[in-house]
């Protein structure tokens, strides 16, 4: 074999293996993305929650994730990474100060192997997953958070459940709207029984 045949040869498999190197990343990309679902769980100080079931893209990180929701969300970008400042005008305000007397609002995901909460230093968020946001201060010697959700045992289902749960219940508004309907109505039927009761004949 000659040395330009040999060059040749070098170069075609160069390019082949370049070529096939692109098409397993086209194809692990298509299959390791799609649309999922992640629940999300929010606890404000007081111990309310809300609990949504969002579609996102996964892999995904938690800050898409929680935007997802709707909630009004104050984000900070230092470069390094978002923090979330405020969820729901909770939080620290202005966001230059997105850490105020050592609270923030933290990052948390239900490990479904162990089948308990942990603070993680990986972010992503995956099809499945459950995470949940906590306003929280930290231990000054250990640095961990001194409040973690507080379900104990949590599956996406449940959450999902909550979420119907919570959009579904009335407020109390409506129900008094609708029982002064409903009396005022029984008030108008009682009044035509009446009336033509006391029709002579």
């Amino acid at each position: 074999m000659s040395v330009r045949n040999l060059a040749r040869s070098y170069r075609v498999g160069i390019v082949c293996g370049v070529l096939a190197v692109l098409a397993l990343l086209a194809v692990t990309t298509a299959f390791g993305q799609g649309t999922g679902t992640v629940g999300v769980l929010v606890e404000f100080p007081g111990g309310d929650m809300r609990a949504f079931c969002v579609d996102v893209e996964t892999p995904s990180d938690r800050v898409t994730t929680l935007l997802a929701t709707g909630l009004d969300v104050v984000t900070k970008d230092w470069g390094w990474g978002i923090t979330v400042c405020a969820i729901e005008d909770v939080g620290c305000f202005p966001p230059d100060e997105c850490f105020c007397d050592v609270h923030s609002w933290t990052f948390f995901r239900w490990n479904r192997a162990e089948h308990a909460w942990e603070f993680p230093m990986d972010l992503t968020v995956a099809d499945g997953d459950v995470v949940a946001w906590v306003w929280t201060d930290f231990d000054p010697e250990t640095w961990m958070p001194n409040n973690w959700p507080s379900l104990d045992d949590v599956s996406l289902d449940q959450v999902c459940a909550m979420q119907f749960e919570q959009e579904f219940v009335p407020e109390p508004a409506t129900v008094l709207l609708l029982g002064s309907g409903l009396a005022g109505l029984a008030g108008y039927a009682g009044l035509r029984i009446r009336a033509s009761k006391s029709k002579p004949d």
